[in-house]
């Protein structure tokens, strides 16, 4: 399945504008699917004294003004969770303009925690509990630490290769019980299960952004949600099996020539294509 929660996370990652009509589809992390807006009043912005600070110096502008930001979003379910924002504020150039009179300036809010978590990943239901809770971790720690959630990303992986049953232990050359990396654990799986190479595949690019999470700490939020996005497809592969279904579906009609199940009589000769 597609994962669209992906393309709202990207465009919340460029920070939400000062003017809320213009904020973009934020997933409800109860029910995934409908949006959250934001409560009434909710919204409060705070310049840091450090910012306040400059605004006497001669070559102060606008963009200058740097402080935090915390408010409720809500959704319209109503068994749904509130959630907590809270983050960064900065202004900015606007996108647009309508008149030479109006400010090209605009605030903006980046969130570094939603509390509870929006959700990553299409196929979290369908995948076991150790690999669910490395996903939730990761979403927790994204918009903070987007390394941090890479790494999560490849504890899952790991998790999700225990449910395969790839063993974590093996041989060294000198015959000598030793730990497997996640690298090898994923060779082996694809020797073990040749039909799901591709998921294989999938998963070394997760267990690359992983490492580099890991160690250099350089990753921007657009590469982690990439390796989410990947990440997902690999577990629609091995445990969405609703495509399945329907093919299995589509063999058993076309088995029939069309005919509904409960008729019995033979389809007439002139039905044959």
């Amino acid at each position: 399945m597609a994962n669209m929660l992906i393309k709202d996370l990207r465009v919340i990652s460029h920070g939400l504008p000062e003017d809320v009509t213009l904020w973009p589809h934020i997933p409800c992390p109860t029910c995934k699917r409908k949006g959250l807006t934001l409560v009434e009043n909710s919204l409060v912005r705070e310049e840091s004294k450090d910012s306040e600070s400059l605004h006497s110096d001669p070559n102060w502008e606008p963009d200058c003004i740097s402080g935090a930001f915390h408010c409720i979003l809500q959704c319209n379910g109503r068994s749904c969770e509130i959630v907590r924002v809270v983050g960064a504020m900065s202004y900015g150039y606007k996108s647009t303009i309508s008149s030479y009179e109006e400010s090209p300036y605009c605030e903006f809010y980046n969130p570094t925690h939603f509390y509870p978590s929006l959700p990553l990943i299409e196929s979290f239901d369908l995948c076991p509990e150790e690999v669910r809770k490395r996903v939730k971790i990761a979403s927790a720690v994204l918009w903070a630490d987007p390394s941090s959630a890479a790494n999560r990303l490849r504890s899952a992986a790991e998790a999700l290769m225990d449910d395969q049953g790839i063993m974590r232990k093996g041989l060294d050359r000198k015959g000598k019980t030793t730990d497997l990396n996640l690298h090898s654990r994923i060779e082996l799986f694809q020797k073990a299960k040749p039909n799901l190479k591709e998921v294989g595949d999938l998963l070394l690019a997760v267990k690359f952004i992983g490492n580099v999470g890991s160690h250099e700490s350089i990753l921007d939020m657009h590469s982690v949600l990439d390796g989410v996005e990947i990440f997902d497809q690999a577990l629609t592969l091995l445990y969405d099996n609703s495509s399945r279904a329907i093919l299995d579906k589509a063999a058993m009609i076309t088995a029939r020539k069309g005919k509904p199940v409960d008729v019995l009589t033979e389809v007439p000769e002139q039905w044959n294509f």
